[in-house]
């Protein structure tokens, strides 16, 4: 990514609980040490309750802080279903990274959900995805893992940095194996 001339739109998309509102948190504070122009906006309602989530993230120069649909150039989805039903959010070449056992209609995926459970850390299948998606944003480990060492509550840092690395290293065999 060039750090001067860099304008992405990413659509984060879950449910109450899965850490999305981390996970955007996370991307936010890497693209500003990268010295990116930042904004961001959530929704987050009736996140006690599993509903949706949602996060907007700009990166580069722009006004507003939502994402209009057929507009965010990533959608990052740690719920299937959820991020099924917003694809519709993406340009035409926009892609999708996102928490899911089979690809479906999605560009990436990643079985974040079963690596954080296979751990004993089931709450950190954001930081699975935070890994995976690293290299599509063009971000690194070392730049996600020392956000996540200033941001992630104390008492699952082990476990975050843990699973940051296995989603890392997923998508690194991922594109040994020529795979999507």
């Amino acid at each position: 990514m060039d750090t001067d001339k860099v304008n992405m739109q990413i659509f984060m998309v879950g449910t109450g609980g899965q850490g999305i509102l981390l996970l955007a948190r996370a991307l936010a504070e890497i693209a500003v040490r990268k010295g990116h122009r930042v904004i961001a906006s959530e929704t987050h309602g009736m996140a006690m309750r599993g509903g949706t989530v949602t996060a907007n993230l700009k990166i580069g120069s722009f006004a507003s802080p939502l994402i209009p649909a057929g507009s965010a150039d990533v959608l990052i989805g740690l719920d299937e279903t959820e991020a099924g039903s917003c694809l519709s959010m993406l340009n035409g070449g926009g892609i999708s990274a996102v928490n899911a056992r089979v690809k479906g209609p999605f560009d990436f995926f990643v079985d974040a959900t079963g690596i954080a459970l296979s751990t004993h850390a089931p709450a950190a299948a954001n930081m699975v995805m935070l890994g995976f998606v690293l290299k599509v944003l063009g971000f690194n480990l070392g730049e996600a893992n020392a956000v996540i060492e200033e941001i992630s509550p104390k008492r699952g840092l082990a476990d975050n940095l843990r699973c940051i690395g296995l989603g890392y290293e997923y998508r690194q065999q991922e594109d040994r194996q020529g795979g999507v």
